[in-house]
This record gives structure tokens, sequence and C-alpha cells, in this order.
């Protein structure tokens, strides 16, 4: 059902401002008109800060995590969190910290994982957050090896040495030291996390005031889905800008008072990844909110865990990827505890590192209707690994998905004629100076006025109107041709689709280069199909149920009659019996496809969709 036309509950954006500049050629430069608030010179600051203001205030909490199903959660104030940032930051300088002394943190979100990525960044070393899965899921730890050999390391920290043990053995530690919190490794110098903190000294304070807006803080992963991955070099000027560009279109007073205090986050995102180590960590760091670290993520083993703790904790802001809200809205619409809880204290929902379809926000606007009485503003984010990440967001209250907003204060846009579409491009505080030992990388990022490249394109949502904002209109390097010529948007076609489907469909990949019609590998939403046919039935029996299939197959010839022509038509789609394997790569840790991972690991089914003779499972799609 449409919600529209039911009032927003107030979101406290600061009034839209928009400065736009045409040239002849076609290019066009876009630049917020709210100025960016003052921010501070480094990512430590707003510890120290909120540390001195508000020491009782919680930073930081936990499941117990030598036993994750208890009950409770444990906390660490911003006070405490200080006083043992400083105390490891000694101990990182005694072992030799510095700008050519890289920390890697091989870990999963934690308060232990939170202090030595903090302390590590006071002791003037730069911070390598690795995903966990290159060296729990890797046969061959290729890429743990290729990381360990680009940024060398000096100390590495896990969370678990027996856990890690075979990525270290993998990588080749060697006498390097190994802090960990649980279980000591074996075959290495090694330190307990609490037994290496040692009492701060002067030199604590000498390196605190040595840091600046140029002092490198990390070195952050890309995904490698092209290649070897790329460290991008992130300053702690750019993340400390960061957060303060995404509150620059807020009144932060009205929305505390809106919120009844400051602000409460419950996330999962991993930060080993940009999005969630900065747009949910440092931000609610600098905020001064309180972050509750969620052991769950968006996969039928995790799925549980994330609801409980969303159903324990009113949050205040919720951001996530559109794989997270797909398995919500199923979760909200079937069990009121959550809702009641979820939509409670909330302001704000967001949405970032993939495109959502309609359809999920629609359901999950009925439910906070439902509930409240209310909708709550529903808006994205926008951005990469190299723009620290938001570079910008829907700053208005927002019931339209596939919009990426407009620039925040800090940062440039520009928007350049590329065959029919306008090719976007960033420069501003929040951009990265390159990748990490990489110059000719570096070389290709930039344009001849500094702009980074994003490998995005973009379209007004109305051209006479820019200030409605921009959409998403597919990668430069998704699209494909058909053996016609004919170029296909994939991404555009995957989130359309996705959403015709009303809700059986989680994700799609898009199939067809150099073939003669669009076809689709489909990933069902398990939980919302188990509801249609009225039965628990496995994935691989859903697959063929007769009601599963004539669902999918009347959302897509919907989507057909609405998108006739051969570069957004599709012909068949095979249902997948198995969902997106995440320690196969196919799968982020995000929760969003790797679309050529998965193409590659699913040839015979991409091949079964364009046999000559077609499979009873392959589903034909009317024009």
């Amino acid at each position: 059902m449409s919600t529209s036309g039911i009032p927003f509950r107030e979101v406290p954006y600061l009034p839209l401002k928009l400065d736009v500049d045409r040239r002849p050629d076609g290019t066009i430069y876009l630049n917020n008109g709210q100025p960016l608030k003052a921010h501070p010179p480094h990512m430590l600051a707003p510890l120290v800060k909120w540390a001195a203001e508000a020491p009782e205030r919680i930073w930081l909490a936990e499941r117990v995590p030598e036993d994750p199903a208890s009950e409770g959660w444990r906390e660490m104030t911003y006070g405490d969190g200080l006083d043992r940032v400083r105390r490891l930051a000694q101990a990182f300088i005694d072992a030799g910290a510095g700008p050519d002394a890289p920390v890697m943190i091989l870990a999963s979100n934690s308060i232990d994982n939170a202090l030595i990525m903090y302390a590590a960044m006071w002791a003037g070393s730069p911070v390598v957050p690795v995903t966990p899965a290159y060296a729990l899921l890797s046969e061959d730890f290729a890429r743990l090896k290729y990381i360990d050999q680009l940024t060398e390391p000096k100390i590495i920290y896990v969370e678990d040495g027996a856990v890690y043990q075979r990525g270290l053995d993998g990588m080749g530690v060697g006498d390097r030291l190994v802090i960990y919190s649980r279980r000591e490794p074996k075959g290495c110098d090694s330190a307990q996390i609490g037994r290496f903190a040692k009492e701060p000294t002067r030199a604590v304070d000498d390196a605190y005031a040595a840091l600046a807006p140029d002092t490198v803080a990390k070195y952050m992963l890309t995904s490698g889905s092209t290649g070897e991955p790329k460290a991008v070099i992130n300053l702690h000027g750019m993340v400390a800008a960061n957060a303060k560009m995404i509150r620059s279109v807020w009144d932060e007073e009205r929305l505390d008072a809106i919120c009844g205090g400051p602000q409460v986050m419950c996330n999962f995102l991993p930060w080993s990844h940009t999005y969630g180590a900065h747009s949910i960590l440092h931000n609610m760091l600098d905020w001064g909110g309180t972050l509750y670290i969620d052991n769950g993520a968006p996969t039928p083993a995790r799925l549980p865990e994330m609801i409980r703790s969303l159903t324990e904790i009113a949050t205040t802001q919720h951001t996530t990827v559109p794989a997270a809200w797909a398995a919500l809205a199923t979760e909200l619409e079937r069990n009121d505890a959550l809702a009641e809880t979820f939509f409670k204290r909330l302001v704000s929902m967001a949405y970032g590192g993939a495109a959502m379809g309609q359809d999920i926000y629609e359901r999950i606007q009925a439910v906070a209707v439902r509930v409240t009485g209310e909708r709550i503003s529903l808006s994205a984010g926008y951005g990469a690994t190299e723009t620290s990440p938001t570079a910008s967001n829907v700053h208005w209250p927002n019931d339209t998905m596939g919009l990426i907003g407009l620039p925040l204060p800090g940062n440039t846009f520009k928007l350049v004629p590329n065959a029919q579409k306008l090719e976007l491009r960033v420069k501003g505080v929040n951009v990265t100076p390159g990748y990490f030992r990489n110059a000719e990388r570096t070389l290709e990022a930039f344009d001849d006025e500094g702009f980074y490249r994003l490998g995005d394109a973009v379209r007004f949502v109305d051209p006479d109107h820019p200030e409605k904002g921009l959409a998403f209109d597919g990668r430069t390097a998704e699209e494909f041709k058909l053996a016609s010529g004919t170029w296909v948007s994939a991404g555009t076609v995957r989130v359309q689709a996705v959403a015709a489907t009303g809700g059986a469909l989680s994700d799609a990949v898009v199939c067809g280069l150099n073939e003669d019609a669009i076809c689709l590998l489909g990933f069902l939403n398990e939980a919302w199909c188990q509801r249609l046919v009225g039965e628990a039935l496995p994935l691989a029996e859903l697959a063929h149920h007769p009601k599963v299939i004539a669902a999918v197959r009347d959302g897509l010839q919907a989507y057909n009659a609405k998108n006739p022509m051969p570069s957004a038509r599709i012909a068949r789609i095979l249902l997948q019996e198995t969902p997106p394997q995440a320690d196969a790569g196919e799968i982020t840790e995000k929760g969003y496809m790797n679309q050529s991972r998965t193409l590659d690991l699913r040839k015979a089914d991409v091949e079964r969709l364009y046999a000559g003779s077609l499979s009873d499972a392959v589903i034909v799609i009317a024009k």
C-alpha cells in the first residue's frame, strides 16, 4: 500500500541550498549552499572532548565476546575509553609506532577493535583494517598476503589468536608482534591486549599534539572486485571533516531535543569497510553518541542476532545496506515487538552501498505508519572509500528510492557529459590524495582539475529543478552491450526488476554480455516466499514452487510492460536454489551482491539461460 500523504516525523534539516554552475560544454558544477561546520583537525579530538564533557556517557556497548548468547551488554564510557586508548597508545609508542609502522587489524567489530584502532592512530601509526574473510575463509590467503606485502604492517591485532591462527601462519607473521584479546596465537611474538597496555607518559601527550589534518590515519582497502585491493590513503582531516559534512545539513540541537538526548545507533556494518568505520563508528564518536555493536547481519545464520539487538535497543538513527533493509522489512511486518522498539525513537533512516527498490521502502513505511501514525524519512547516502565515505545525501524528507541526493558542504560535484549520460566526479576536503604505493592508479583516478572519478553516472530527478536532487544512473563500468550493440545499464535493470516482484526476490544478477537478450539469476527472499506458500520450505523447493514462480513471472511481466525496449526488457530468469555465498565472494561483508564474481561462479546457470533448449527451471517472461 502507498503511504504517500501521511506526514513525516519531524526531521530537523537545515534549509536546502544549492549553487549550480553550468558551463558551455555541458559540464555542471554543484555546491551545497550551507557552510561546512567547524571540524576538529584529527580523529582523536572527539574522544578527548567527550571524555571531558560527558565521561559517564556510554560510548560503545557489545555482547560479552566470550558468551554472545548472554543477556545484556558490556558497556564502555567515554571516560574509560579515553583512559584505555591512552594506555594502549603508550604501548604502541614503546613498540615503535609511527608513520612507517602500520598496524593491521584482523577482527570483527568489538570494543577492543575500536580501542586498538584509535590507540594506534593516536600513536601516529596508520591503521590497516582487513576483512576477516581474507584470513578465515581463504584457502591460499592470496589477498591477505598481497595486503601484507603492500602495507608492511609492523604490528598485527587479532581478536582471537586461535581463530586467526591459519591466517597468521598463511601471511607469514615472522617476528612481528601480534596483539590478541582471547586465546594466544602460536609461533609468534604475542601480547594480550590488557597486558600490552602501559601507564601513559608525556610521550602520549606529545604524540597527540603531533597529529594533524594531513597525518595518515588509515589505509582503507577497496573490495578488489576488479583486481587486487587498493589501499586508499585516508588522512585524519578527511574523516574528521566528513563527520561534520554530514552534520552541516542538520539542526543538531533540535535533533537532540526531538530524540530526548544524545544519538544512539545499533549497527553491524564492518569496520574493515569505510561505511561502517566512518559513517557509523567515527560519526557516533564525533557526535558524542552511543553505538551498540550488533553481531548480526542480513544472512540466514546471523539475521536472528540482528533482529534480537534491534528489538532491545531503541535507536535514534538507523543506516545500513539495502540487503539488511530488505531482511528487516520482512521481520518488521511479522514481529510487533521489533516494530515497537525500532520506531520508538527513530528520527532518520538511511541506506548506502547499493541502490534500493521502492517496494522495500513502502513495506517499511506501512509498518511505521501502523505503529506510529507517521512516516519516517528513509534517505540515501552516497560516496566511496576514496571520499571517506559520504559525498552526498538526501537531506530533506524523502519518499523516493534511488536518489543520491545533493553534495554535502565541503565538496564539489562535477557532472561531465559522457555519451548520453552525466559522469560524476568529486573534489573536496573528504577526498583521498590517492592510493598507497600505486602512483599509476592514483594518476588515473583524477582528472586535470583534480576531481576524483567515481565511475558512476547520475541524472537530475527534474532537470528544470536541480534542487530536487540527483539519481543514480548506473555504473559506467557496469554497463554492457547485447549482441545487437544495445547498451544495458545493469544496475538500473537489477533494482527495478527486483522491486517489481514485490518482495519475492531479494536480489538478482543481470546477464547478457554479447547475448541476444537480458536474463537474470534471481535470488529469492526466503522468508517472504515461505509466507507466500504457507510453509517453511527450503530454498531448493521454493525455487520450483508454482506460487513463487507465478509471483516472480507476474512481477517481471509487469516490469516488461513498463520497460519494453531491448535495453531493459527481461527475457528469462533462473531462480537460484542456494543463496549467494559470502565465503566464495558472491556477497560482500556489507551484504550486497558482487555481480561479476557471482557471474563467474554460476557460469553453468548463465549458460542454461541462453541454451538452445531451455530447461523447465528457466522461467520465460512475456514481453
